[in-house]
């Protein structure tokens, strides 16, 4: 699961962006406004139920949060669990440049970060996010390329991913098309998880509309098609 920590003043410019995206394409997201009710114990759902129960924490640092004692409480936490390698951090700097942050913050400029504004689209930043997601899973299944599950998989399965592999990188739509009925053919004997439908048909429909995808996007749906296709020897 991954927890979003920021500044309830940047709720409606950037945050619930993040959430939608994430949320379109699948992945569980730790948020609180849909896990804190008026009466909770705060810190038992931020904490306990929040913090310490997800694999991943974006942090989106901004103006707001470095002034928010909310924030900075998670925060101190998200480190301490992240120098026991006890989760993976997406820092996202939004209205301030990485020449701004804070002696304290500082350590989040040693990661990959993006920097965001309200003039730019938190989908590239979900993008690599997810891709970040799907990989550990990738890395933990039985079959971890597609160039394994070539020789793994029945006749039909086997031709689409050489298909998928002799189109040209570029060719985005042709790419997601086949990897799109290679997966429909898993599901109809294999029911693939529940992530994995969201994700593919959110993705699918993009490109159905023809929609501007990129590599990317092709990179999450490839992805999405290993974990799919070894649900076959589970």
């Amino acid at each position: 699961m991954v927890f979003l920590c920021f500044s309830s003043k940047d709720r409606y410019e950037i945050v619930e962006s993040v959430y939608y995206h994430l949320r379109n394409l699948g992945i569980p997201v730790w948020y609180d406004r849909n896990e804190i009710l008026m009466g909770d114990n705060r810190d038992y759902k931020n904490f306990t139920e929040g913090v310490e129960s997800c694999k991943y924490a974006v942090i989106i640092l901004s103006p707001n949060s470095i002034r928010s004692v909310c924030a900075n409480e998670e925060i101190d936490l998200i480190y301490n669990h992240y120098l026991h390698k006890k989760i993976y951090v997406f820092p996202v700097l939004y209205s301030i440049m990485a020449n701004e942050i804070p002696e304290k913050y500082l350590w989040m400029k040693k990661l990959v970060y993006k920097e965001l504004d309200i003039t730019i689209d938190s989908r590239g930043l979900c993008n690599h996010i997810v891709c970040k997601y799907l990989l550990d899973i990738v890395d933990s299944m039985k079959y971890k390329t597609l160039y394994e599950l070539k020789n793994k998989t029945d006749s039909y399965l086997s031709l689409l991913i050489s298909s998928y592999l002799e189109t040209d990188g570029n060719n985005y739509n042709a790419r997601i098309a086949l990897l799109y009925s290679g997966i429909m053919y898993v599901n109809d004997e294999h029911p693939i998880p529940d992530y994995c439908h969201k994700g593919i048909q959110f993705l699918f429909n993009e490109n159905k509309l023809n929609l501007p995808i990129d590599l990317r996007d092709t990179l999450i749906f490839e992805r999405l098609f290993i974990i799919s296709v070894n649900q076959i020897f589970d």
